[in-house]
C-alpha cells in the first residue's frame, strides 16, 4: 500500500464506516454474528479442488477430518475415535466416534470417508502418494475405515492430518462421487458450521450457521485438533477488497475480523484500543513464482534457470512483508526454519549478467509476449507480479500482464494454455517436505500441478522419501528431490515472510495456527 492509500484509510477513521450490505444480518443478533473478511472471498467451496486459502479456511468451518495436528505436529484424532496400526506398519485400521452426522441429517460412515480420500488423493499431491502406496481403502464397517499398503509409506497419519490445502476433508459418499476434474457445489459436512445456500452471493458474501448437531472433542483446541466449539450464532465472511474499507469497517466495529493486512496500515490499528493486530501463524508464507512448463519459452529449462538466476528476493519482499521484522529471504523450496530446509540446486544469489547469458544462449524469441497471470485483488500475490515484470522487462522480455480476480485467475491457472507464468504464496508448513509441496510434483501433465513441471529424478526421490524408515534416510531424499526440482526450474521462491491479522478487542481466545481458525472465538470475557 503507498502512502495516498494509507492516508486515505486514516480519514475514514474519523467518520462511521457504512458498508453496503453489513447492517442486514437476516434475522441474526449482532452479538451472536461473527463478521470476517478474508484476504479475498473464494467461490470454490470445495476443499479437493483448489489450494485457495480461503477455499480450506471456509471448509475448516464446514467440514471435519478424521485426523488433526496439533501444535507440536503430532498427529491427533479428530472425526476418529482411535487408531491402531499392524506390527509391520502395512494396515491402519480408524474407529469413528460416534454419533457423526452430515449438515443433511445423514450419520458419518465409513464408506463416506474412503470416498472423500479417494477424491482428496485424485487431487493432492502427499494423497495421491499415499493411495499409489495403498493395496485396499475400504470400510469394513460403518464406523470403520482400514487402509493397506501394498508398499511401504511412513507418513500415512501426516497425510490424513496435514493442516493445509488441500485438506482430506470428509463429504458424504453422493457428493465425494462428483469427478476430481469437477468442482462439488453443495458444500455439506460435518463440522462445526453449516453453510447456508439461500444467503450465498458468490464473490460478495458466505453465510455459516451453527451446525446443531456438531459434538466437539473434549480436548483442549490446538490448531485444527481438539474441541471446535461453534461460539457464535452465525459466520459472515464478507468480500471488501478496499484495505482502507477494512480498516474502517473494523475500527467502527462493522466487521470483527480482518484475515490478513498490509503492513502499511497497521500502525493506525495498533493505535485504536478497540482493536488487537497479532501475527496468528509464526510460521508464515512463502512467495512464488511458478513457470508454464508446456508453453514456450518456459518449457526451456535454459530459461526457466535463467530467470530464477535474476530474481533478487529483497526486491519482492517490501511489497509481501512490508515490515522488515516480517520478511527474510529464502531460497528453499521446502521453506526456512523446517527440518528439511535445503538449497540445494538453487541460485544463491541474483546473477543478471549470468542470467542474461543464459538466454542468449537459449535463443529465445523475446519479442513473443510472456503471459503473467495477475489477480490484482489479492495484494498478498498481486505485488509479486508487478515486481517480475518489471524484471522480465529488464531481461529483454515483452510482457502481458493480465490482471484478473482471484477466482478468475485459479481457473485460468488450471488450463496449459495462454499463459506462461504466475505468482502464489503457500503456507511455509504446507511445503515442508517434498511430498507435502504440491509445486514440487514432478508427475507432469496432467496429473501434476499447474505448470505441470515432468522430472523422474524428483519423482524418484519422492518416492524414496515416502518409503524411508530413519529421519537420516528422509533428509537424503528431501535434499536431492530439491536439487532435482531446483535444477530443472520447478518455480523460484521469492522469500518468507508473516503477515498480521486484525480483530476486535472484545473478541478472545481467537485460535493461533497456519490457518484461520473460527471456532472457539468469544465476544467478551
Amino acid at each position: 500500500m503507498h502512502r495516498r492509500s494509507l492516508l486515505a484509510a486514516s480519514s475514514l477513521l474519523a467518520a462511521p464506516a457504512f458498508v453496503p450490505g453489513l447492517a442486514r444480518a437476516q434475522g441474526a443478533s449482532r452479538a451472536g454474528t461473527l463478521r470476517v473478511v478474508p484476504e479475498t472471498l473464494t467461490t470454490i467451496l470445495d476443499p479437493h479442488f483448489t489450494t485457495s486459502f480461503t477455499t480450506r479456511d471456509f471448509s475448516y468451518l464446514v467440514y471435519d477430518t478424521l485426523l488433526a495436528v496439533n501444535d507440536k505436529w503430532e498427529p491427533t484424532p479428530q472425526m476418529a475415535e482411535r487408531w491402531e496400526v499392524s506390527p509391520d506398519g502395512m494396515e491402519y485400521r480408524f474407529t469413528l466416534r460416534e454419533g457423526l452426522t452430515f449438515h443433511d441429517g445423514t450419520a458419518v460412515t465409513g464408506e463416506d470417508c474412503v470416498a472423500s480420500l479417494r477424491r482428496w488423493g485424485a487431487r493432492d499431491a502427499l494423497g495421491g502418494t499415499m493411495l499409489r502406496a495403498t493395496e485396499t481403502l475400504d470400510a469394513p464397517d460403518p464406523r470403520t475405515l482400514r487402509i493397506k499398503l501394498k508398499q511401504p509409506f511412513g507418513l500415512v497419519l501426516q497425510a490424513l492430518s496435514k493442516p493445509g490445502a488441500m485438506v482430506p476433508m470428509i463429504m458424504p459418499k453422493r457428493l465425494a462421487e462428483t469427478p476430481p476434474n469437477r468442482p462439488v457445489t453443495e458444500p455439506i459436512g460435518s463440522g462445526p458450521y453449516r453453510f447456508v445456500a439461500a444467503e450465498y452471493r458468490p464473490g460478495d458474501r458466505i453465510v455459516l450457521v451453527r451446525h446443531e448437531g456438531y459434538r466437539p472433542r473434549t480436548e483442549p483446541s490446538a490448531w485444527a485438533s481438539g474441541a471446535k466449539r461453534p461460539t457464535f450464532d452465525r459466520i459472515e465472511l464478507i468480500a471488501m477488497p478496499d484495505v482502507s474499507s477494512q480498516v474502517s469497517a473494523l475500527s467502527t466495529g462493522e466487521v470483527d475480523y480482518l484475515e490478513r493486512l498490509p503492513a502499511d496500515v497497521l500502525p493506525i490499528l495498533r493505535r485504536n484500543r478497540d482493536v488487537k493486530v497479532q501475527v496468528v501463524s509464526p510460521f508464515g508464507y512463502q512467495g512464488l513464482m511458478r513457470f508454464n512448463h508446456l508453453q514456450p519459452p518456459f518449457n526451456d529449462v535454459r530459461v526457466r534457470r535463467a530467470v530464477m538466476m535474476a530474481v533478487d528476493q529483497a526486491d519482492y519482499l517490501p511489497g509481501v512483508a512490508g515490515l522488515p521484522e516480517y520478511g527474510r529471504e529464502c531460497r528453499s523450496m521446502l521453506g526456512c526454519g523446517t527440518p528439511y530446509e535445503t538449497t540445494a540446486g538453487m541460485p544463491l544469489k541474483p546473477d543478471m549478467e549470468a542470467a542474461r547469458r543464459l538466454l542468449r544462449e537459449s535463443g529465445t524469441d523475446l519479442s513473443r509476449p510472456v503471459v503473467i497471470l495477475h489477480p490484482a485483488d489479492a495484494p498478498g500475490i498481486a505485488s509479486l507480479g508487478l515486481v517480475t515484470q518489471d524484471l522480465l522487462t529488464r531481461l529483454g522480455f515483452t510482457v502481458d500482464l493480465q490482471s484478473m480476480d482471484l477466482n478468475t485467475f485459479f481457473g485460468r491457472r488450471t488450463r496449459p494454455e495462454g499463459w506462461n507464468l504466475f505468482h502464489t504464496t503457500n503456507t511455509v508448513p504446507d511445503m515442508q517436505t517434498p511430498l507435502q509441496n504440491p509445486y514440487m510434483d514432478g508427475a507432469g501433465a496432467p496429473a501434476g500441478f499447474a505448470g505441470w513441471p515432468q522430472d523422474e529424478g524428483v519423482q524418484q526421490a519422492r518416492a524414496a522419501f515416502a518409503g524411508a524408515t530413519s529421519e537420516e534416510e528422509r533428509k537424503r531424499a528431501a535434499e536431492e528431490a530439491h536439487r532435482h526440482a531446483a535444477e530443472a526450474g520447478f518455480y523460484m521462491p521469492l522469500g518468507q515472510f508473516v503477515a498480521a491479522s486484525a480483530w476486535r478487542a472484545e473478541l478472545t481466545e481467537v485460535p493461533m495456527g497456519p490457518a484461520m481458525f473460527l471456532w472457539n472465538i468469544r465476544r467478551g470475557r
